[in-house]
């Protein structure tokens, strides 16, 4: 694991007692050979002394098998981040036997032990999860069929030969082969998750107090969101290359709809700010937008024509009752860059949800669940160009 790793969560001795015995037991005789190097292999379940062992799981040492700290990593960050109710399900799939009183951690180990694979696909979801909740830039792209195919979640097989394509790419790029896919299904659109190699990477280091050279391949996520209704694919790549990004478009097209053609391969022209000038204010108008209750313009960017580079920033709880104050307006002769809203969900609980547009198919926003509430709300205010001789989902 190429990363700052110190366990966090399984290092509770509190929480390690509230594991079984007999499952903990298991997992250390894994590794007996590096646990009895540590002297905290017990001789039997009973023997397990849980302060000596939440040490050695907090301190990772050079010793550690690359094995047990993948194992460590993974059990840590998926009982830390995970849902009970998924353990669960991927238990049931897998005929890992869970008690009544099974407690996420120890519903953590068992599946991690039992259905690796799977629970690596779990934990590659929790960290998309994560990546949503940051600012992230999503650029998309769009199918360039009349009528669009009714959508149907891919099989793992698919995602395998989609995965071996990827890897087949990822090599050509210094990057290595090991590409995992998994995809989740939302109610109108279909997430899929990407872990694949970086480039190569070699650090300084010490072992046993000696300088050495590490050389490792680190590990990447990248996200698409693939919108069924609209036939249109978002992306966000972690490495921000736009070969990346056709091969993307490329190779989902090939095998989830049989056409490598099926997505368009440049950047397309997604967002126009133009609403902004054309109606000003109205433009926000929620009125007709579920789940949105209010909008403002706390943001607006604008660049002047010509080789000048001449640009005006706005800024302000509310830009068009600053522009009003001003005397101001939009300019005619301008090209709108960059606009920033403020939604208010309808909902009661949480706060104002920050969404960004670069025009012209840039996106970001803050939250997981913002996607699917700006979506909306863009294309209900017309700042989502309508894409000609695109048909609809047949589903």
């Amino acid at each position: 694991m190429a990363s700052n790793f110190t366990p966090s969560h399984v290092t509770s001795v509190q929480l390690l007692e509230h594991i079984d015995a007999g499952v903990l037991f298991e997992f250390l005789k894994k590794y007996k050979d590096f646990f009895i190097a540590e002297n905290v292999m017990p001789s039997s379940p009973a023997a397990i002394d849980h302060v000596r062992l939440a040490l050695v799981f907090a301190s990772p040492k050079e010793q550690m098998p690359a094995e047990l700290m993948a194992d460590l990593f993974y059990w840590d960050e998926v009982a830390d981040m995970g849902h009970i109710e998924d353990l669960v399900e991927i238990a049931e799939k897998h005929s890992i036997p869970l008690s009544d009183q099974v407690t996420i951690e120890e519903a953590a180990l068992l599946v991690r032990m039992g259905a690796p694979d799977a629970f690596e696909d779990l934990h590659a979801v929790y960290h998309a999860h994560g990546l949503l909740r940051k600012k992230k830039r999503f650029l998309s792209y769009f199918a360039t069929v009349a009528d669009l195919p009714k959508w149907t979640k891919p099989s793992q097989k698919v995602l395998d030969r989609l995965s071996a394509d990827m890897d087949v790419w990822y090599d050509t790029q210094k990057k290595g082969r090991g590409t995992r896919i998994s995809v989740v299904d939302k109610p109108d659109a279909a997430w899929f998750i990407v872990r694949h190699g970086g480039t190569f990477k070699r650090e300084n280091a010490l072992n046993d107090g000696n300088p050495t050279i590490v050389f490792f391949r680190p590990e990447a996520y990248d996200l698409l969101i693939y919108y069924h209704k609209q036939g249109e694919l978002a992306i966000y790549n972690d490495g921000n290359s736009k070969k990346e990004r056709r091969a993307y478009c490329t190779y989902l097209g090939k095998h989830l709809f049989g056409n490598p053609t099926f997505f368009e391969r440049h950047d397309a022209e997604k967002f126009t700010l133009e609403p902004l000038r054309k109606r000003g204010r109205e433009a926000l108008d929620c009125e007709d937008v579920p789940g949105v209750r209010t909008a403002r313009l706390t943001y607006l960017r604008y660049k002047f024509r010509g080789d000048n580079g001449h640009s005006v920033t706005h800024r302000a709880e509310d830009v068009f009752e600053g522009l009003e104050n001003l005397g101001a307006h939009i300019p005619e002769h301008v090209q709108l860059e960059c606009m920033g809203v403020k939604l208010r969900p309808d909902r009661e609980v949480g706060g104002e949800r920050n969404v960004k547009l670069y025009s012209p198919n840039i996106s970001v926003y803050d939250h997981e669940a913002d996607a699917e509430m700006a979506h909306q709300f863009l294309t209900e205010c017309g700042f989502i160009i309508p894409r000609q001789g695109l048909g609809k989902d047949k589903s």
